[in-house]
């Protein structure tokens, strides 16, 4: 049987506090009571809450109300909030920094149990966009990317992430972990081109004291850390390829090894690994490891670039906006409709990263509560502000044509121009215009084991 929502009543008014917890507790509902800020606190840190219905006049540490601190230490749980008439503006401020609503005396018992449920169903509404709730976009492509990812947060299969730089590979990661069987359990990201390969070894796999000069005490590596969780490797094919065919044998066999130990450990992680590059290629030409690329692609999530998504920009900047001015502690809540046209106008080769780095920055430097179109234009620097001409346009679209096709045939070039419907020679001409080489493409597969048996190999021993 579920149990029933855990409230918690905050009153300065013993009366009031006495009545609403007779009205709630009578209802069903699982309540706590506190009379001070302070009693709230303790009740909030040691106990999982849903609601609280709190009177605005509650202080607590720092000379902020209570509702404050939940807003900023809590944002999970739903706040009502009990005022008087004298207050009331203030409560209807609060209101619309994210309260749910308002109570006033005297209370009403069927208008506090339908406020009551009313607010328990949006905060379980929240609670199934939680996994998501740092991915902001409205643009299709994202909503069915992001449906692929609930899918497959639930199927447990390790998966790999593509994107270019700054389109929020870590953030996906993170959010399928949310939204997995696993999201008690850690999360943790290791950068595969931050570390030499001793190093990353150690940080992977963990070592035994003595295993080298340094290790001085035992440590666990992070595939013992992150035990029932997701470990994310990004730039999965900078890690050397010892290294992963080691990372290989301890995923097939579920157990992992320390550098200098003796024994053998179980594991169960979810691995994420993430690339900007085209890991299919990365394999055929010998820089990830063959097995190891088809034991972590059971599934690939595609992040498209800012420009691909350009609707979720206006989005975007605004949450960054909050979430910036928040942090720095400014009184900034909106940007001009001339500031968020030219961030639509940006070219954004640094995707979504660098608009939040922009918005930072505009932040910082505003001095009032509306962003302006040249705080925007100050921060975004020399960055393309303009949308590119029909020839600009079209050539870019040449050249991802081109580099498609290469990818494709291989750097056949025969291959490319009967795809294309084009003659080699217009071909040829069109690759030289975009400084684009056919040999770069070409695949350096491995020689098949029957070109480098000896012939007693291949007839069989003589005996």
């Amino acid at each position: 049987m579920t149990a029933s929502p855990q409230i918690l009543l905050v009153d300065q008014n013993i009366e009031q506090l006495d009545l609403l917890n007779e009205y709630l507790v009578g209802a069903g509902y699982r309540v706590r009571t506190a009379c001070s800020g302070d009693e709230a606190l303790q009740m909030l840190e040691s106990r999982k809450i849903e609601l609280a219905l709190c009177d605005l006049r509650t202080s607590a540490r720092d000379g902020l109300t209570l509702s404050e601190l939940i807003q900023h230490d809590y944002p999970g749980i739903t706040r009502i909030l009990i005022v008087n008439q004298q207050v009331l503006p203030e409560a209807l401020e609060a209101t619309a920094q994210g309260a749910f609503g308002i109570l006033t005396p005297p209370f009403d018992r069927a208008h506090l149990l339908d406020t009551v449920r009313a607010a328990l169903d949006a905060a379980n509404q929240r609670r199934d966009q939680r996994w998501r709730s740092e991915i902001v976009a409205r643009n299709p492509i994202m909503e069915n990317l992001l449906d692929q990812a609930r899918r497959v947060a639930v199927s447990d299969v390790n998966l790999i992430i593509n994107g270019p730089s700054g389109s929020g590979k870590e953030l996906l990661a993170r959010a399928v972990h949310l939204a997995s069987r696993r999201s008690d359990k850690p999360f943790e990201v290791l950068n595969c081109s931050d570390l030499p390969e001793q190093m990353l070894e150690s940080e992977l796999f963990g070592h035994s004291r003595g295993a080298f000069s340094g290790a001085n005490t035992d440590q666990q590596g992070l595939l013992s850390r992150t035990q029932g969780g997701t470990l994310m490797l990004r730039d999965i094919c900078d890690l050397p390829l010892a290294l992963q065919s080691k990372l290989l044998a301890t995923l097939k066999t579920g157990r992992v090894r320390a550098v200098g130990s003796e024994h053998d450990e179980p594991i169960d992680v979810r691995i994420i690994a993430s690339s900007q590059r085209n890991l299919e290629h990365a394999m055929l030409n010998g820089e990830l490891n063959e097995s190891l690329y088809y034991l972590l692609n059971l599934v690939n999530l595609e992040i498209p670039s800012l420009q691909e998504r350009a609707e979720d920009i206006p989005l975007l900047a605004r949450h960054f906006l909050a979430k910036e001015a928040s942090k720095q502690n400014r009184r900034v809540r909106n940007l001009s409709p001339g500031a968020i046209h030219l961030l639509g106008l940006s070219a954004w080769p640094g995707n979504v990263a660098q608009l939040k780095k922009v918005v930072s920055q505009a932040v910082a430097n505003s001095t009032s509560p509306v962003i302006s179109e040249s705080l925007i234009a100050d921060a975004m620097d020399n960055q393309q502000r303009v949308i590119p001409s029909f020839n600009e346009a079209r050539a870019e679209f040449e050249r991802r044509y081109l580099i498609k096709l290469l990818q494709i045939t291989e750097g056949n070039v025969t291959h490319a121009a009967r795809i294309a419907e084009r003659n080699r020679t217009d071909l040829y001409k069109l690759l030289g215009k975009h400084d684009l080489e056919p040999s770069r493409f070409k695949v350096r597969r491995r020689r098949a084991k029957s070109e480098t048996q000896t012939p007693a190999d291949r007839t069989g021993t003589q005996g």
